[in-house]
C-alpha cells in the first residue's frame, strides 16, 4: 500500500525528531530560558515567516473558494470548545477555569508545531495555505476566548475588581493580533485579495528563516513533554479521546455537510487529528489550576497521534 508507505514516510521524520527533543529536554540539555527562547523562534520569527509565504503565493480565487472550509474548522475548532465547556462546568462540575483548560485541551490543536512538517510531507508545500488558515482562525478565536474565560475565572474566585471583561476582551484580542504568528498570514490574504505580487526575492529572504520553522518546532514540542509530569487518569484519556478521535470525526461529518472538496477536506481532518497546543499547559501554571491534567493531555494526545494520525490521513485518501 503506497499510501501507508506516504503516511509513515511523513510521519516518521516527525516522530524522530519529537523523540530527539524529548531525549534533550530528559537529559536537561536545555533550561527553561532556552526552551522559552527557542519557542520565540519558532512562533514569533519561522512560523510567521512560513505562514506569510504560503499565504501570499496562494492565488486570488483559490482563497476566495475557501470560505466553507474555514466554517467548518471554526465549527470544529469553537463549536467543540463550548460543548466541552457546557459537559465540564454541568456534568463534571468543574469550575469555569477548569472547564476553560479542558475545552481548549480538547479542541486546540498544536497546527503551528506540527503542520508543516506533516503537511509538507503529505500533501506537498500547496498544502501550508490550509495550515496558515487553520492558525489564523484558531488563534483569533480560541486564544482570546480562553484567556477571557480564565479572567473571568480568576475575578469569581478572588472577588477581585479586575478588569471589566468587556476590555478583557478588546484586550486579549489586541494582543492575539499583535502575535506575528496571526497578522503575517492576514497580511499575506489581504494582499492576495487586493492583487498585489510579492517579488520572489522577498519569498526566498523569508524561507530562508521559514524553513527552520519544522524542525525546530516539533524538537521544541519533545522538550516541552519531557518537562512536564505526567499522570494518566480516566479525565485525561478522556480529554485526549476527545481531541485525537472526536474533533477528527466532527471534521468528517463537517466537511460532508458543507461539501468541503479535496485536498482541503482532507487536509482540515489532518488538522483535527494534530495532537492539543501547548497552550493550555502553559497557562495552567498561571492560574495554578488544571496542571498536571493539562500537561498529561499533551502527553496523551502526542502518543494517541501515532495511531490516529495514520487513519486520518488513510481516511483522507479514501475520501478522495
Amino acid at each position: 500500500a503506497p499510501m501507508t508507505l506516504t503516511a509513515l514516510a511523513a510521519l516518521l521524520p516527525v516522530f524522530f525528531v519529537l523523540g530527539l527533543g524529548y531525549l534533550a529536554g530528559h537529559a536537561k540539555k536545555f533550561d527553561a530560558d532556552q526552551v522559552a527562547g527557542l519557542n520565540d523562534l519558532v512562533l514569533d520569527y519561522a512560523f510567521p515567516a512560513m505562514m506569510f509565504v504560503a499565504t501570499v503565493k496562494t492565488p486570488r480565487d483559490e482563497l476566495l473558494s475557501e470560505g466553507s472550509y474555514a466554517l467548518a474548522l471554526l465549527v470544529a475548532f469553537v463549536g467543540l470548545f463550548l460543548a466541552v465547556v457546557l459537559i465540564s462546568t454541568r456534568l463534571l462540575h468543574h469550575s469555569l477555569g477548569e472547564a476553560t483548560l479542558q475545552a481548549n485541551l480538547a479542541s486546540f490543536p498544536s497546527v503551528g508545531f506540527f503542520g508543516p512538517p506533516i503537511f509538507q510531507g503529505l500533501f506537498g508545500p500547496s498544502s501550508l495555505v490550509s495550515i496558515a488558515l487553520a492558525t489564523t482562525l484558531s488563534s483569533v478565536t480560541m486564544i482570546p476566548l480562553t484567556l477571557v474565560l480564565l479572567e473571568i475565572h480568576h475575578q469569581h474566585t478572588t472577588r477581585s475588581e479586575g478588569q471589566r471583561v468587556s476590555s478583557l476582551i478588546v484586550q486579549s484580542l489586541a494582543n492575539t493580533l499583535k502575535k506575528p504568528m496571526v497578522w503575517a498570514p492576514l497580511i499575506g490574504v489581504a494582499l492576495v485579495l487586493a492583487g498585489a505580487r510579492v517579488p520572489p526575492l522577498l519569498d526566498n529572504m523569508l524561507m530562508l528563516i521559514g524553513s527552520t520553522t519544522s524542525g525546530a518546532s516539533i524538537f521544541l514540542a519533545g522538550l516541552i513533554i519531557a518537562g512536564h509530569e505526567i499522570r494518566l487518569n480516566g479525565e485525561v484519556i478522556a480529554n485526549a479521546f476527545v481531541k485525537m478521535v472526536a474533533q477528527p470525526l466532527l471534521m468528517v461529518l463537517l466537511v460532508a455537510a458543507l461539501k468541503v472538496g479535496n485536498p482541503l477536506a482532507g487536509e482540515g481532518i489532518v488538522v483535527c487529528a494534530i495532537p492539543t497546543a501547548v497552550f493550555a499547559p502553559l497557562l495552567a501554571p498561571r492560574y495554578r489550576i488544571y496542571e498536571v491534567e493539562s500537561s498529561s493531555t499533551l502527553v496523551a494526545t502526542a502518543l494517541l497521534m501515532i495511531v490516529t494520525l495514520p487513519i486520518a490521513i488513510f481516511a483522507c485518501r479514501s475520501l478522495g
